[in-house]
């Protein structure tokens, strides 16, 4: 795994324009950078092609990127109905933010460019299979949201487009109607749902813990904006690598598979799934609560969200 350096050094990449090489550049784009919906368009369209591509494989990775191509086409569909004060600063924080996932997605499985270390831990077990699907989905919203999203915020800013803290928390509504866990059990992995809580309780407590997540997010994006020098906002990045990369060992460690046991089960089940249904991408399904994932419920115990000091 790559060092915590290597990975604040990618983020100062990143921002200067120097590791933007994955295809295609959606932020170049007119509609992109105007903020317009099209825009949004545009993220799913690119999602929709490497979600396809990772279902007819029974790719572990594809839990993820199927419930982040449930979460945009959310986004897009609630756009209107949310009151953001400025909508084109969110659906430009929408293409930089997807850019985020392909980006060490393609530096992974090319070998070229650098892959931050909370998501080299989180596409290592997808590829090793090592980890239940509770497991894959929670390293990736580490990944993506611990580490991810306060240098999309930095990023932003520094472009002259920043995302408001109140645009930031309204966010949070459409998240919530976000409910990928049914479609999740019929395509990839049935066990998803064993822990599954009566009523709307363990949805709350998804919920809480990503919206903890996210408001930590933008306090270290307060922190990478208001550093009053090069070294100090280096020495945030570092942290918010290291933070993340330590959570993502935990992760890995809590949902690995018990010893004498492995996914053959998950991916033999998937393989079936997809025979039948050829990979076919559905209607997004809407629900009154967040994904609800196994064991997610003990995480809110065991690892609390925490502003880096």
């Amino acid at each position: 795994m790559k060092n915590f350096f290597l990975g604040s050094l990618a983020v100062l990449l990143a921002l200067s324009g120097t590791a933007r090489a994955s295809e295609p550049n959606l932020t170049s784009t007119e509609a992109c950078q105007k903020g317009e919906p099209e825009c949004v368009d545009l993220v799913i369209e690119e999602m929709e092609r490497r979600y396809e591509l990772l279902a007819e494989l029974c790719d572990h990775d594809a839990l993820f990127a199927l419930t982040y191509l449930r979460t945009s086409e959310t986004f897009l569909s609630t756009l209107d109905e949310i009151e953001y004060e400025d909508p084109a600063s969110v659906v430009r924080e929408d293409a930089l933010f997807a850019e985020y996932y392909f980006r060490p997605y393609d530096a992974y499985h090319s070998g070229v460019g650098i892959v931050p270390p909370a998501w080299q831990i989180a596409f290592d077990t997808a590829q090793n299979r090592s980890v239940v699907g509770a497991g894959n989905l929670l390293l990736g919203f580490n990944a993506h949201i611990q580490r991810d999203l306060p240098f999309v915020l930095y990023e932003l800013y520094l472009q002259g487009t920043p995302v408001s803290y109140s645009d930031h928390t309204r966010a949070n509504q459409f998240l919530q109607q976000v409910d990928v866990t049914e479609e999740l059990v019929q395509k990839f992995d049935p066990t998803l749902d064993d822990t599954d809580l009566p009523g709307e309780e363990d949805d709350q407590q998804t919920f809480q813990l990503i919206a903890g997540w996210r408001e930590v997010a933008f306090l270290n994006f307060e922190r990478l904006r208001d550093a009053s020098t090069d070294s100090e906002r280096e020495q945030v990045a570092a942290e918010i690598e290291g933070y993340s990369a330590a959570f993502a060992q935990g992760l890995q460690q809590q949902f690995s598979y018990p010893p004498g046991t492995d996914s053959s089960a998950r991916d033999a089940y998937c393989q079936r799934c997809q025979e039948e249904n050829h990979a076919s991408v559905p209607e997004p399904h809407l629900g009154s609560g967040l994904l609800v994932v196994s064991g997610i419920w003990l995480l809110m115990n065991k690892f609390k969200p925490k502003r880096l000091l």
